[in-house]
């Protein structure tokens, strides 16, 4: 018997045989499916726990439903609002999506336009769809229409045209080109207003004088800057100089501290936690407040309580006291000034609601000045 033989007849060939400890790979694959499955469903738990205990949930479940809600359809589609508004991984995905956007392309996915040397642009003023020129063509309707109820209430009207930032800094938006339809929108717009008989300063060539010393708009906002609002002013003050039987009262301007203000475009950005790997410094911003010397003792006894003789309607740009409008057209002007605009509402809703609420009361009132940015003529939401 040769050795081998022996071997095998003594057993000896599981010493020659490596024994395997623990269980196989293919043991263990066999496994992954059904682990996959148990994770992927405490993940679904998960999220459903998230969601049906968050506040936007309460606050729906609290509020008045009828079986009319149900039936066709609108509770399901609130309830996928909530769901998709609070979904765990929403800003992530939104945040990574966005930034990919902006780094590759060079604009965010909600309306954020990346230009040059950290100036940043809103795509209201690149886009033009087929609903633009109907847009355009009912708000000059509007104006028209508002005008001849101010002058029947014995109020003359000024028209401030705020030109589109995309047009001031057309150098600087990068990348970027703006629709032909917009290349001179401004001028067109501003003649069909002044067609209508009332002035309108030229603010697009009043802003790009003056941006050659200082700022007209904010690098990250889409307001303009206080400078530029400055501008503004004196181009109304201008008109106003006309009128030698305005009452007029002196008015001196105080710095307010500089902050650091992150514009409202940011906004549109939504970088979520990816925010520290795009440089958002910011605008520098010094506030302007309109503060009356020392009452004399003429001004103590006088009797003149009747209000000042100019209101301002328009959006958040003469809202907004940072970019202080208000403040400057009181020095420039040397008048007193009442203010009906609102923020966040463009510049055609508050008019409705000053000609609705407010001109009744303004019995004083001789001049309305309405401030309009360009960019809500052709904007459907407004």
């Amino acid at each position: 018997m040769d050795e081998i033989s022996q071997v095998i007849t003594s057993g000896e060939i599981d010493a020659l045989t490596p024994k395997k400890d623990g269980p196989s790979l293919k043991g263990t694959l066999a496994y992954l499916p059904a682990l996959s499955i148990f994770i992927l469903f405490a993940c679904g738990v998960a999220v459903l726990g998230h969601f049906w205990n968050s506040k936007e949930v309460a606050e729906h479940m609290q509020s008045k439903r009828s079986l009319a809600d149900v039936v066709q359809g609108r509770e399901a589609l609130a309830v996928e609002r909530i769901y998709k508004d609070i979904f765990p991984i929403r800003d992530f995905s939104t945040g990574l999506l966005n930034l990919i956007s902006f780094k590759v392309f060079g604009e965010a996915r909600k309306g954020l336009i990346k230009g040059s040397d950290g100036w940043f642009f809103s795509d209201e003023e690149f886009s033009w769809s087929r609903k633009s020129l109907s847009m355009l063509e009912k708000h000059l309707s509007f104006v028209e229409d508002t005008l001849s109820t101010l002058r029947g209430a014995g109020v003359e009207p000024i028209l401030l045209l705020v030109p589109e930032k995309a047009d001031i800094y057309r150098d600087k938006l990068g990348n970027a080109a703006g629709p032909s339809s917009r290349e001179h929108y401004y001028e067109s717009v501003r003649l069909r207003l002044s067609n209508m008989g009332a002035p309108v300063p030229d603010l697009q060539k009043a802003f790009r004088q003056a941006r050659e010393q200082k700022p007209v708009f904010l690098k990250s906002d889409t307001h303009w800057t206080v400078q530029g609002a400055g501008v503004a002013a004196r181009s109304v003050a201008q008109v106003l100089a006309h009128d030698s039987e305005l009452k007029h009262k002196e008015f001196a301007l105080k710095p307010e501290g500089e902050i650091v203000h992150m514009g409202d475009l940011y906004k549109f950005a939504k970088f979520s936690i990816f925010e520290r790997l795009v440089p958002m410094p910011g605008d520098p911003l010094t506030s302007l407040a309109a503060v009356t010397p020392d009452a004399s003792l003429d001004d103590l006894i006088s009797d003149d309580d009747e209000g000042p003789e100019i209101a301002i309607v328009g959006s958040s740009y003469s809202a907004n006291a940072k970019w202080s409008f208000e403040a400057q057209l009181k020095v420039e002007a040397k008048v007193d000034v009442v203010n009906f605009a609102e923020e966040g509402k463009g510049p055609f809703t508050p008019m409705e609601t000053f000609l609705k609420e407010k001109l009744h009361q303004q019995k004083q009132l001789k001049y309305v000045i309405w401030e309009m940015p360009l960019r809500y003529f052709d904007e459907v939401a407004y």
